[in-house]
């Protein structure tokens, strides 16, 4: 099996991402802060966060082409931020399976990341952590919560 090339943001979208990668065999890891902790990834690669500029994401593609051809994913997942877009960009480009779970704290919409991605079909997947987001939109997919804050009985993904 190919690995999975995970890119998230640092804090709550990696803690996120991190509960799916503890059942997942090998995957690498791209997020924009330098983390002195070994989460289980194969390789950690750091990037500038896009958050604050669209040169950031422009740069960031061809980062996304190198790292993707260095690692050669099978899929590439992410749980969220805006750092997952230039990957979203080159997956889409080179036909590799882009799978992206919204953050947890988007309880009533999706985050403008999972919007941006829904409007322009930049994942192969979308999947949501609250059912009612769900019911909002045709394509997006609730399986579940990455952990469950409220005991209330659902499956993790």
């Amino acid at each position: 099996m190919k690995p999975i090339l995970t890119v998230v943001n640092a804090g709550g979208h990696l803690t996120q991402a991190m509960c799916i990668m503890s059942v997942i065999e090998e995957f690498h890891l791209v997020t924009s802060v330098n983390l002195d902790i070994d989460l289980g990834a194969k390789s950690v690669t750091i990037i500038k966060s896009t958050q604050f500029g669209f040169l950031r994401h422009f740069i960031n593609i061809f980062k996304a082409f190198l790292i993707i051809y260095k690692v050669r994913p099978e899929a590439i997942f992410s749980t969220g931020g805006p750092i997952c877009i230039p990957f979203s960009i080159a997956a889409k480009v080179l036909g590799i399976k882009f799978i992206y779970l919204d953050t947890l704290s988007r309880v009533e919409d999706l985050s403008n990341t999972a919007k941006f991605l829904h409007k322009y079909n930049l994942a192969s997947e979308i999947y949501c952590q609250w059912q009612n987001v769900a019911n909002k939109y045709n394509e997006i997919e609730y399986r579940g919560k990455t952990f469950n804050i409220c005991d209330d009985g659902n499956m993790s993904l």
